[in-house]
């Protein structure tokens, strides 16, 4: 039966209207989510100033453990065995599982207190389960014959083109992570959504990208075989994050009656850590910069890997919720800069194109998202060098972690 006219204008007038509503939602609830945590750090930061002797050393410490307390009073009250991530998103459109509400509301708000509290996790994982949560249930208060999936789809797109102000990798993403396809008439509500979402947080100045312009100039010939050597460790980075983080999250899923003991051990190695390597606790964008920049000598960048990766698995793993994202970006770009200094002992400049290849090859093969985070790369740096010089690094990275480990973190078997 032929569609009626009239019935394909209402339809485009919904698509446009759910893209920007959505969007606009998002660019909100997303520009709230990173001022609160940004707020929270900042009354940490500042609490240390007024406090004499050695005692501000410890006032990391304090709001460390403080989220955990506040974390398993809201897992308790809300009942949830485990928190949710992008997993239970990418699930509810490939299985048509429906989106747990609650458990997303709540694993967003337990993220948001344990990223304010300095935990060594991202803030963008839980960003982009909230999204597909507000579209599951924009889809489940409104009747229409949008599919679900799509409502998902622009929610996930307008929470990342609000935080990290990258709206052409948002769109891409949403379709080849979430839906797993591109779709016709999804594209016109996600990208309406994403657009919308940027241009709101930009003129709020809420979210926004981080600014690693002018880093990639040129691309010389001689940089093409560094980059295939060191793509599969890069690979080899991505898969051990990956099974030290799905072993100890599968691990901890299986203990019985909610246990508080893993929370409270996380961020004791959160303080514990932190008093020596503060740099790996919280969302290290600071790091990531001077990773690029090769500012730092290789030791020190060596303790940065090890004290994140440990950490963040740590947390992650045992409750103290958050992303991996931006903590796969750190450790893929500490590798990289640790491969150009080898490769600078060997006479060959890299610049910062190692660091830039590996913090898009890891967070690729974690996310299982290679043509989106090479966007984001691209969004990021405003370079189309850099954009090249990812896709190289992604491809290989990803192609070898496949077969290793899984399409994605979130793709794995669980035990």
């Amino acid at each position: 039966m032929a569609v009626k006219p009239s019935n394909i204008f209402v339809d485009s007038i919904l698509y446009v209207v759910v893209g920007v509503t959505i969007g606009s939602v998002m660019a909100f609830a997303a520009g709230s989510f990173l001022w609160a945590a940004a707020s929270i750090n900042t009354f940490s930061k500042t609490a240390e100033t007024f406090i004499d002797g050695e005692l501000p050393r410890l006032v990391p410490a304090f709001f460390l453990l403080g989220s955990a307390g506040l974390i398993l009073i809201l897992r308790r009250a809300l009942g949830i065995k485990r928190f949710h991530s992008p997993r239970e998103t990418i699930a509810a459109v490939q299985s048509e599982k429906p989106l747990d509400i609650k458990g997303g509301l709540g694993s967003t708000l337990a993220a948001l207190i344990a990223v304010g509290g300095g935990a060594s996790v991202g803030q963008y994982g839980p960003l982009v389960h909230f999204g597909g949560t507000v579209g599951a249930a924009v889809a489940k208060a409104i009747k229409t014959r949008i599919p679900g999936e799509t409502w998902i789809g622009c929610g996930v797109a307008g929470a990342i083109a609000a935080g990290f102000g990258v709206p052409l990798a948002a769109i891409v993403f949403s379709h080849e992570v979430v839906l797993r396809r591109f779709s016709v008439p999804a594209i016109a509500p996600i990208s309406i959504c994403a657009i919308t979402a940027a241009m709101l947080s930009d003129q709020f100045q809420v979210g926004g990208r981080p600014y690693f312009d002018g880093l990639v100039h040129s691309l010389t010939m001689e940089f093409i075989p560094l980059l295939i050597v060191s793509a599969p460790v890069f690979a080899i980075t991505a898969v051990l994050f990956m099974a030290l983080l799905g072993k100890l999250t599968d691990k901890v899923d299986q203990l019985p009656n909610l246990p508080a003991w893993p929370l409270i051990l996380a961020a004791l190695l959160c303080a514990c850590v932190g008093l020596w390597v503060p740099g790996a606790l919280g969302l290290g964008i600071d790091v990531v910069q001077d990773f690029l920049s090769d500012s730092l000598p290789a030791a020190a960048v060596l303790i940065l890997i090890a004290a994140k990766l440990v950490l963040t698995v740590a947390c992650v793993g045992a409750g103290l919720h958050g992303g991996i994202y931006l903590p796969s970006l750190f450790v893929g770009a500490g590798v990289g800069c640790l491969l150009g200094k080898v490769a600078t002992t060997l006479g060959i400049a890299s610049g910062a194109g190692l660091s830039i290849a590996g913090m898009a090859a890891v967070a690729a093969a974690v996310f299982g998202a290679p043509i989106s985070t090479v966007l984001i790369i691209f969004e990021f740096t405003r370079s189309y060098e850099a954009a090249l010089v990812s896709i190289i690094a992604v491809t290989i990275c990803t192609l070898i972690s496949h077969q290793l480990y899984a399409p994605s973190f979130f793709d794995r078997d669980t035990g």
